[in-house]
């Protein structure tokens, strides 16, 4: 799915020799499949010898400003990769128009692009950087214009290589037009970032966050007493260990955080895809005795991979061995695993005084969403904190956005309604703007 796979994939920009710098601009139009029009915009860059890079933008489906894998320019043809290979565009240039022919994951179609004006943002960008012990994490602080102090979000990772591009840099640019100055950086490891968040568990993540609170907190421009965070997924998870850890946390949204130790999540989740590819009998039920043996292994860092090893390929033609996909032996997970296995949200959501937002999708296939909800109410309200609001998106999965089911005719993946609105419009009310 291109576009949801773009959320968590970080581009890198190689690019080929151009003999036609014309192609440098900024580019709108759409993308065209099955009748369904996706309005997008690509962002084109020339470079010393003729090379390129670029950026991709698709609002409806919350990306912003995604690097572009590769582009590719010779005489008229102008080609771009965008994802991994998740989308491809193959246009022919014809002076202010590039139209051509679109393939992968989301399937084959058309796109038309016309060259304008680059948009005019309502607020300023600055590329910033932040240090964690020894660790160097840059960003861009999306800063709402005005000379008085602005309320922020600094805005967690997911799992994985997450940048700052793509969904939190869409995020980032809907606060900023909210006059809520917003920090999108890259994870360390990824994009511009040094370190390695496979090598570190979550409380290094988390004292980045802070460290990139820290940064705000020292600003001017920045009301240190209005600072919160804002974290998917993983970032939801971590969220109210950066809360507990920092003190400058004013307000929390956590959106598809489970309630859970990882381990406890990781086995949901498997239980969930399980049903879900309908395994169900002894197939199920043997599908999950050996996923839960492979993360025995990961949580022991690697002891008993030779057995896990025998089982898988003594059950080489079950069809759920694929699934499973198990690392070898010398993966990084077997060294970082251990590091997160027991980590448990619950212990640092008991800590939290501060407005809390949770956000789950409907049916959200990581989360126990009714059960997180109440949990993370109990143990807040049970130890002194303040109410804990909630807002569950109907139709949603865990990645927030809607596309269609099995059989369903097709439409374009979107952002659910109301996200990231309904999110920032709280904001503000507690942050009493």
């Amino acid at each position: 799915m291109i576009l949801g796979a773009l959320v968590l994939l970080c581009g890198a920009p190689p690019a080929a020799a151009d003999s036609a710098p014309s192609a440098g601009g900024y580019w709108e139009g759409a993308l065209v499949r099955s009748g369904r029009s996706l309005p997008v915009a690509v962002d084109l860059h020339g470079t010393a010898g003729g090379r390129y890079t670029g950026s991709f933008t698709a609002q409806t489906q919350a990306v912003m400003e995604y690097p572009l894998d590769s582009v590719t320019v010779a005489g008229p043809r102008v080609a771009m990769v965008i994802g991994g290979g998740d989308l491809r565009l193959d246009g022919i240039r014809d002076g202010a128009t590039i139209r051509g022919r679109l393939s992968g994951d989301e399937g084959s179609g058309t796109f038309a692009l016309h060259r304008v004006a680059a948009p005019v943002l309502p607020y300023e960008t600055q590329e910033v950087a932040f240090t964690n012990h020894g660790v160097t994490l840059r960003g861009t602080l999306c800063l709402p214009h005005g000379s008085r102090s602005h309320p922020a979000v600094v805005l967690l990772h997911g799992s994985g290589p997450q940048t700052r591009w793509g969904t939190n840099r869409f995020i980032a640019d809907r606060l900023a037009r909210a006059g809520i100055a917003a920090l999108a950086y890259d994870k360390r490891g990824s994009g511009d970032s040094t370190g390695d968040w496979r090598t570190v568990g979550y409380d290094a993540l988390a004292d980045d966050a802070i460290a990139g609170m820290e940064l705000l907190a020292k600003r001017h421009d920045i009301d240190r007493a209005r600072i919160g965070i804002w974290g998917h997924s993983q970032g939801a998870f971590i969220a109210p260990l950066v809360a507990q850890r920092s003190r400058h946390v004013a307000f929390i949204v956590a959106a598809d955080g489970n309630a859970s130790t990882n381990q406890q999540q990781d086995l949901l989740r498997a239980r969930n895809q399980i049903r879900d590819n309908g395994w169900t009998g002894a197939d199920g039920a043997e599908a999950l005795a050996v996923y839960k043996q492979f993360i025995a292994v990961a949580s022991a860092g690697g002891a008993g991979y030779d057995a896990l090893e025998q089982r898988l390929r003594r059950d080489k033609e079950r069809p759920w061995v694929n699934w499973i996909g198990v690392p070898p032996r010398s993966s990084w997970l077997y060294r970082w695993y251990p590091l997160v296995v027991h980590y448990d949200s619950r212990v640092y959501w008991r800590k939290v005084r501060v407005p809390v937002l949770l956000v789950y999708g409907e049916h959200d296939e990581l989360s126990d969403v009714p059960g997180s909800i109440a949990t993370i109410r109990h143990v807040v309200s049970q130890a002194g904190g303040v109410p804990v609001r909630s807002i569950v998106i109907a139709g949603a999965p865990h990645n927030l956005h809607i596309g269609p089911a099995k059989g369903q005719p097709f439409f374009w993946q979107h952002i659910a309604v109301g996200y990231p609105s309904d999110e920032i419009r709280w904001i503000r009310r507690v942050t009493g703007l």
